[in-house]
């Protein structure tokens, strides 16, 4: 690592805490968010071509975090984020492939907040986790899908928001995030190793001490 990239990672640390009225402050955060989560469309490996199209999908997310480092112009919050989708629907030409399946991701991270204190607080996340794929029991074409119909995978995710500071705890949040994993098991493999998931939702948010 050179020189002028150990100057500036304390330079930044000494940023975040800039000014920190009480560092290592314990506010504790509950979000509920709805919105919609859309897997990008692929290819799939066979003797023709085949297309998997994904919906999107209504997904709920709970997550909690909690505020590490105060500063005035910045904090670091430490959070897990449950994010589910009951029901992807899937669009194919191949017959074989499920009809739709749910997600299920549990994703621990970090998150850095600008203007903590202020009405309006923009913020960065990201974090990795496990994810949970479940295929329906019916293929696209109405026969049985009698495949394996789970599949357990790495979860990366990243993102960013805002906070709206209302009144007192409460705060109405957006959010968008990219949950990148690994495949699940259809009935063709995908001609890529990994899958985005684009997250865009909103919702509230109670802070307390």
């Amino acid at each position: 690592m050179s020189n002028k990239w150990k100057l500036c990672i304390p330079a930044l640390l000494l940023a975040i805490v800039a000014g920190a009225p009480a560092a290592f402050a314990q506010e504790h955060e509950v979000g509920v968010l709805v919105g919609r989560l859309k897997p990008t469309d692929r290819g799939l490996q066979s003797l023709g071509p085949i297309k998997a199209a994904f919906d999107g999908a209504v997904t709920y997310q709970v997550n909690y975090a909690n505020r590490m480092v105060d500063g005035d112009l910045a904090s670091l919050h430490w959070e897990i984020a449950i994010t589910g989708a009951p029901r992807t629907d899937v669009k194919s030409t191949g017959l074989l492939l499920p009809r739709n399946y749910s997600s299920l991701f549990l994703t621990p991270g970090l998150k850095l907040k600008l203007f903590p204190g202020g009405g309006i607080s923009p913020y960065l996340v990201g974090g990795a986790g496990i994810g949970r794929y479940t295929e329906s029991a019916t293929n696209v074409n109405g026969s049985p899908n009698t495949g394996d119909r789970a599949t357990t995978t790495w979860v990366f995710n990243y993102g960013g928001g805002v906070d709206f500071n209302l009144f007192g705890p409460v705060a109405l949040r957006g959010e968008v995030r990219d949950f990148v994993t690994g495949n699940p098991s259809f009935n063709a493999p995908f001609l890529t190793n990994k899958q985005h998931n684009i997250f865009v939702a909103g919702g509230i948010v109670i802070r307390w001490q």
